[in-house]
């Protein structure tokens, strides 16, 4: 039977925009939001505290304290004079302060994330939450989505009609910042004001609707609204790791909704995943590539020897070689769109490359390794006697870069390490005397072999994620913590190579790698923890220092590790700064892109 999401992918991929998304309380308690009950609970101890008492049940004490049941509205008027204090007292529930951020806290889940790539897609438009946070606005802001938000019933009152909005978040019980509007009580959820009724009759009749994180046990409300709509043109899904609420489960039943029992973050993630499959290989990658990528892992899975696999790798590097960008008639420029249309022609001409070399990397051994590696070094040689323009003369030896990142990422996603040690180590190349050798990993970084855009590394690292999450079918979260896992090596072993250049961020290019919390106050890259756990954990056994990374020497990589580290948090603070100067009002916060900021605008130089 096919899964879930990709049941739901296709039907995203067939029908943009033609699915809503509910999100409940659940989504939000993962990233250490408080559910509303939480918050109210919170606010009446501190209310009862002021009062000397410290009672067991809090909304028992409220309604024999003051005579009715707690809502927010009396709660916040009790504890406040304005509505400024009383969105200032809400905040510290909601928004994340530093220790917050540096935890992961209070900061959107992979759901919040996989949803807002999602809506970048154009799959998805409307969102509805029953949640008082931004979790949702701040996921879609990162990724340069800026909503229509209906906080209050207000709001509604001339909205526009919803096929001419890119992105709708509906709060169906309002948000924090508008206190007074605050829906939490089974009074105030039993019934919505007639206009928003009538918006979500419009949206469940019109909308496929997927759900998680709701248990549907207090909103009456709500529960109704979803009830009452015959239509059942779209399949309805309802995500949840748990059994169901009864109040839920028949709401279920009613709707005749598919149940996913997953966590919303898995889910929305294998969701995105499975889109950007889908959206790639129709509209990307031929489907040659993945034919030979099936037959290749065909081929490693068996006990013979795959001479198939062999003979494709060969004759997908001699055609690699005769592309126009690798064997050009000359290194004269005509003008900037000549050059990108190089680049262009060398990315679709190396993808099966690519992906084949990746495949074998991943599921080979040292046998099959011997079929591609040594040409990572042979691409690597700069062409004889050439005089020109630079960057067409470091064109010719990109697909090197390429091809070490592949096999990088792959063997870092596989923690084959000895294979990972080998690439950082073993090809050399002339370096810029053309007189000295060094490894081709420090020689020929992303930017170095694609000086004309300044986020090379981000450019490499979108050429390659097609392949592995489409391919390798690894996913998303495996293939960027393989991408920074080979990216942050190769960059901290350079630190131990005296003759690395130690400008800026890197030998050339600055690293697509994420930044741990507010680099403000100078923080390393997420990955950096990783290795530092993998160090503590296996000391000078690690297969990385018995393979002979950092000379076998573990006091020789934790001090690279610390040089690189402390380059990386300045560079990042500076980037943080322009992202302010950039006129992007805010600084970034939570782990972030340095190389996403107005700093490292993409140009052609």
């Amino acid at each position: 039977m096919i899964e879930e999401h990709i049941s739901l992918a296709f039907a995203l991929t067939s029908s943009p925009g033609a699915y809503a998304v509910l999100f409940g309380a659940g989504v939000s308690v993962a990233s250490g939001v408080p559910s509303a009950w939480g918050v109210q609970e919170a606010l009446i101890q501190r209310l009862a505290a002021a009062e000397g008492e410290h009672p067991e049940d809090a909304f028992a004490w409220y309604l024999g304290r003051y005579g009715q049941p707690a809502t927010y509205d009396g709660v916040l008027a009790a504890l406040t004079g304005s509505q400024t204090e009383r969105q200032a007292l809400l905040r510290e529930f909601f928004e994340p302060g530093e220790t917050d951020r540096e935890e992961g806290r209070k900061v959107p889940t992979p759901a919040h994330v996989a949803l807002a790539r999602l809506v970048a897609a154009g799959l998805v438009r409307v969102i509805l939450t029953t949640n008082f946070d931004h979790l949702t606005e701040t996921a879609l802001r990162s990724a340069g989505i800026e909503p229509t938000v209906v906080a209050t019933p207000a709001d509604i009152d001339g909205l526009k009609p919803l096929h001419s909005i890119a992105c709708l978040v509906v709060h169906l019980h309002g948000d924090y910042l508008n206190p007074t509007g605050m829906l939490n009580t089974a009074e105030e959820l039993g019934a919505y004001p007639p206009n928003l009724d009538r918006r979500l009759d419009r949206i469940f009749e019109d909308y496929g609707l997927v759900i998680a994180g709701w248990s549907a046990t207090w909103d009456q409300a709500l529960r109704a609204a979803v009830s009452r709509c015959p239509s059942r043109r779209y399949t309805t899904y309802w995500v949840d790791p748990f059994p169901l609420s009864e109040a839920a489960d028949t709401l279920r039943v009613a709707r005749d909704a598919r149940l996913v029992p997953r966590t919303a973050d898995d889910f929305f993630g294998r969701v995105a995943d499975a889109c950007d499959a889908i959206v790639t290989e129709a509209h990307r990658l031929p489907a040659s590539v993945a034919v030979a990528v099936a037959s290749a892992k065909r081929s490693l899975s068996g006990g013979r020897t795959a001479i198939d696999l062999h003979d494709l790798v060969r004759e997908q590097v001699e055609q690699v070689r005769n592309l126009e960008p690798v064997s050009p008639g000359s290194f004269d420029l005509v003008d900037d769109a000549e050059l990108l249309r190089r680049v262009d022609i060398l990315d679709a001409g190396i993808e099966m490359l690519l992906a084949l070399v990746a495949t074998a990397a991943y599921w080979g051994d040292g046998r099959t390794d011997r079929w591609w590696f040594d040409d990572i070094e042979r691409f690597a040689e700069p062409p004889a006697g050439a005089s020109g323009i630079v960057a067409l003369i470091e064109l010719t030896r990109a697909p090197a870069t390429y091809l070490l990142y592949a096999a990088g990422v792959a063997a870092a996603a596989a923690a084959r390490w000895d294979l990972v040690v080998k690439l950082l180590t073993e090809p050399t190349t002339p370096d810029e005397d053309r007189v000295s050798r060094r490894p081709v990993a420090y020689v020929l970084s992303p930017g170095r072999a694609l000086p004309m855009d300044p986020r090379a590394s981000r450019r490499l690292h979108m050429v390659l994620r097609p392949l592995f999450i489409g391919y390798l079918a690894l996913g998303e979260v495996v293939y960027v913590d393989a991408w920074e896992r080979f990216e942050y090596l190769r960059l901290v072993s350079s630190r131990d190579d005296a003759r690395t250049n130690k400008r800026g961020w890197s030998d050339g290019g600055v690293p697509h790698l994420r930044a741990a919390g507010n680099s403000m106050d100078g923080h390393p890259p997420v990955v950096s923890n990783w290795l530092r756990g993998q160090f503590n954990r296996d000391g000078v056994d690690h297969p990385l220092l018995t393979g002979g990374l950092f000379g076998g020497d573990l006091d020789r990589a934790r001090s690279a590790q610390e040089d690189y580290d402390t380059q990386f948090a300045g560079a990042a603070k500076q980037a943080a700064w322009s992202t302010v100067q950039g006129g992007a009002g805010q600084l970034p916060s939570g782990r972030w892109y340095p190389d996403e900021t107005p700093m490292y605008t993409p140009r052609i130089r």
